[in-house]
């Protein structure tokens, strides 16, 4: 779904995949639209001659955001100690536009909300506590007001990330080497974050998601990236040089895949060609063209999802048609009694239910119609499917045992240690199947995160847990109830009405919680689920089984009634 964000919700951050870039053409963009084609540079000016307190501060701040070699131009307003100490490539803070610098005396004081951080790896961790500078204003030896005590590393507002910084969805192999998925970084728009790109792909899986995601090729800096040229027709050719001709036929497949469907994530590229030292990778393709179609089988999202939706409706399962959304729709079973979550597989062919009031989960065939007893037990919550086939349930308890899988007909052990203490909320799998999304309620407290599944023969744990809730979008009067993925790295999540008094909303967030727009609906009194596809459907359900279609932002009809629960494949 391709959206522009509002303004005052937009957020995006900054920083190189391994160290904050340091040079690079900066462009204006869209943050829905993620261009990686080089823009207008925005050149940063330099201290006037003669400059107040405040505006030596304020062209200090503009300065940090406008990439440059060293940041050369905003050293020019720090003393020269200052200048030597101060390291823009230790991390980011990003601070909430709509706060400007006080300027008192002699003093400039910052305080604004802290958004985010930004690690070096370009990773985003939201934040929602109160950020004070005072950046220490002295005269240097030409009587010129000069910053002191600069922050430790980058220091930028909201508005302008907003308008210079991209989210690179960079795609990293599974343990398994059996499936792409997105590990997101913020990069500069144009050539530079072409590169840092690619060198996050060779240094590999950011912090807590090591254990899930294949190590890089060249985590010990053997080898590097000179230049990422992009061309008119969206041709982006990359240079690998060092030890790159060590990688044998296998490698150099896998690490193709992983730059391909990296670095299309970018508007702009479609295509890839890569070069070590020198000589074109063919790789069976003519001239070295290589395409997302050239890896299809280890995609980040299944190439097709089934096109059905899946109700609970008048004590029975059925299918309605979102293609032609006035047909009846058809029953799968009848009689399912006590039904209380249902869950479609990605590709549409199978059903699976909670029923007996909690204590039992069916599967329903959706050609052969044949029902298959898959699990009993007690507290039975909800059911979902990943693109593995596994079938996830969730009981619901706070402690213990909260999450059973079935696998291959076989029941497998979930440790859920690695997830927040609480109740299971709702559960989502990503489209890879490696990542899920989250909410966990504790002591009256709605937690939104995602974390990272490890598979092996006797079970599956979770690793990599982080929390996306506490920035602008995610008010405390508001919990997440229910989240979804539209997308390979996006979410839709639907907020409570909370005690504030704000009618229900769902919120496009990207799975990094750096990003995020509402997208209403506007006319809804109460919201009960929110069913989510991986292609960007999305169906709302109240608490009185009427539902609503998404069409587009702020736009959801209002369709069947009497719906107990709905899943969209």
């Amino acid at each position: 779904m391709r959206r522009v964000l509002v303004p005052l919700l937009a957020l995006l951050v900054l920083a190189g995949c391994v160290t904050v870039p340091t040079s690079g053409p900066v462009e204006r963009h869209s943050p829905a639209v993620q261009p990686a084609n080089p823009g207008v540079d925005i050149a940063p000016v330099p201290p006037a001659q003669g400059a107040s307190p405040g505006l030596i501060v304020e062209g200090f701040l503009h300065a940090m955001a406008t990439y440059q070699p060293g940041y050369s131009v905003a050293r020019q307003f720090l003393t020269p100690q200052a200048s030597g100490e101060w390291n823009p490539e230790t991390g980011v803070e990003v601070y909430s536009g709509g706060y400007p610098p006080q300027v008192s005396g002699t003093g400039v004081v910052l305080t604004a909300p802290l958004i985010g951080t930004v690690d070096t790896q370009g990773s985003f961790t939201p934040a929602s506590t109160q950020y004070h500078h005072d950046f220490g204003l002295v005269r240097d030896a030409d009587g010129q007001w000069r910053i002191s005590r600069p922050p430790a590393g980058l220091l930028i507002s909201q508005s302008l990330f907003a308008s210079t910084w991209v989210r690179s969805d960079v795609c990293l192999w599974d343990d398994s080497g059996s499936w792409l998925v997105p590990d997101p970084r913020f990069v500069p728009s144009g050539t530079i974050g072409l590169v840092q790109t690619v060198r996050a792909i060779l240094a590999g899986p950011s912090r807590g998601l090591e254990e899930a995601l294949r190590a890089g090729p060249a985590a010990d800096g053997s080898i590097d990236v000179p230049s990422v040229a992009l061309a008119a027709d969206g041709a982006a050719t990359v240079d690998l040089t060092g030890g790159v001709d060590l990688l044998d036929a296998e490698a150099r497949r896998s690490l193709a895949a992983e730059l391909v469907w990296s670095l299309t994530s970018l508007e702009g590229v479609s295509e890839v060609r890569i070069r070590g030292n020198g000589a074109v990778w063919e790789l069976g393709t003519a001239g070295g063209v290589l395409t997302t179609a050239d890896f299809g089988d280890g995609a980040p999202q299944p190439a097709s999802t089934g096109e059905g939706v899946f109700l609970i409706r008048d004590g029975s399962m059925q299918r309605a048609s979102w293609v032609d959304p006035s047909a009846d729709p058809l029953s799968l079973a009848q009689s399912i009694g006590g039904a209380s979550a249902i869950d479609a597989r990605y590709d549409g062919g199978s059903v699976a239910v909670i029923t007996d009031q909690g204590t039992r989960v069916r599967s329903v065939g959706v050609r052969d119609g044949v029902v298959r007893s898959e699990m009993s037990g007690s507290r039975l919550a909800d059911v979902r499917w990943d693109r593995q086939g596994e079938l996830w349930v969730v009981l619901d308890r706070g402690r213990g045992q909260r999450m059973r899988m079935v696998r291959d007909g076989q029941e497998i052990a979930v440790d859920a240690a690695g997830l927040p203490v609480g109740t299971i909320r709702a559960f989502s799998p990503a489209p890879d199947g490696v990542r899920v999304a989250l909410v966990v309620e504790n002591q009256g407290r709605s937690t939104l995160g995602t974390a990272a599944v490890v598979r092996s023969a006797d079970g599956v744990r979770f690793v990599g847990w982080r929390e996306l809730t506490g920035a602008t979008w995610a008010p405390s009067g508001q919990p997440a109830l229910d989240v979804g993925w539209a997308g390979p790295a996006d979410l839709l999540v639907l907020l409570g009405a909370g005690g504030g008094g704000g009618a229900p909303r769902v919120v496009s967030v990207d799975s990094a919680g750096a990003v995020a727009t509402d997208v209403g609906p506007s006319d809804a009194a109460g919201a009960a689920q929110l069913a989510v596809s991986a292609s960007g459907r999305a169906v709302l359900r109240g608490p009185d089984g009427q539902t609503w279609r998404f069409v587009d932002d702020f736009t959801w009809e209002p369709w069947l009634q009497d719906v107990d629960a709905v899943s969209l494949p």
